[in-house]
């Protein structure tokens, strides 16, 4: 079960918590301005085995945004914690920040039950929840303060990947405040020093920054297991800024993110990338 919890800690770092990813609709009308698209696939590794694989496929135009993603564990992993996750979720764009205005998931676990979570946003509240089944939060409720000025899961990515609220000199100033529908927390990066990043499998070798990354709980978790996080080793990534076809626009990529456990290394690695239909360029 530990090493569960120190999977499913790494993913959801790297995804934005990621355990709860959607799937969802972008709207009915197509907002008119410049455009651009993201698409990455990553690969979980836990001690060199493969036990799973996770992508997004990010779409800006306007000024909105929708992103959909896919989780899929794999392996031996599968005895104890299989998972397959699908997700959307969309919202406005700003300068700044992100808005969501509609998240979905749907998550089939090992013993093949299902859930499906939908949060609905509307300006100044908090998120509407629809989970069904649904959730039994008895004593470990997120209060309604708690949930305001939050992102989604797969928002919070896309507040990272966006790069809508960082420079190109520390993309890891960030903090980035998570509610799921369930749990509570924080996703927070900090700088640790520049890089040049040579990545095994060829993707990208070139300038990048090395990131902590904090997994905060706040609310919504057992005591214990905020307890049992609090001990998780440190968290770090590499990350690197490429350009987009809208001017004045990068997008901010976790290319690795790992953590040295007592069952050995656990990490998410990239293995794909095209922007607006190209591979990034390597230095």
């Amino acid at each position: 079960m530990r090493i569960h919890r120190a999977i499913a800690s790494a993913v959801s770092v790297v995804l934005a918590a990621v355990p709860a990813f959607a799937a969802g609709g972008a709207g009915e009308a197509e907002p008119a301005g410049p455009s651009s698209q993201l698409q990455m696939a990553m690969t979980i590794y836990a001690a060199g085995i493969t036990i799973g694989k996770v992508d997004m496929d990010a779409t800006i135009r306007g000024g909105q945004y929708h992103v959909a993603s896919n989780l899929s564990t794999s392996g031996v992993v599968n005895a104890f914690w299989k998972s397959e996750i699908q997700a959307t979720s969309s919202g406005r764009i700003g300068p700044k920040t992100l808005e969501p205005t509609l998240y979905d998931s749907f998550d089939t676990n090992h013993a093949s039950s299902k859930q499906e979570v939908s949060l609905t946003y509307e300006p100044g509240g908090a998120p509407r929840l629809f989970a069904q089944p649904a959730y039994k939060t008895t004593g470990y409720e997120v209060p309604v303060a708690q949930q305001k000025d939050t992102f989604d899961p797969l928002s919070a990515v896309m507040f990272l990947t966006s790069g809508v609220a960082v420079s190109a000199s520390d993309p890891c100033a960030l903090t980035m405040p998570v509610f799921d529908g369930r749990r509570r927390y924080n996703v927070e990066l900090s700088k640790i020093k520049d890089a040049n990043v040579h990545m095994d499998n060829g993707l990208y070798n070139g300038p990048g920054v090395v990131c902590a990354i904090k997994y905060r709980q706040l609310s919504g978790f057992k005591p214990n297991i905020i307890k049992q996080n609090e001990k998780f080793p440190p968290i770090q990534a590499w990350i690197a800024v490429f350009p987009s076809s809208i001017a004045g626009r990068n997008y901010v990529l976790p290319l690795k993110v790992w953590a040295n456990t007592p069952y050995g290394l656990v990490a998410v690695v990239a293995s794909s990338i095209r922007i607006d239909g190209a591979p990034p360029k390597s230095s």
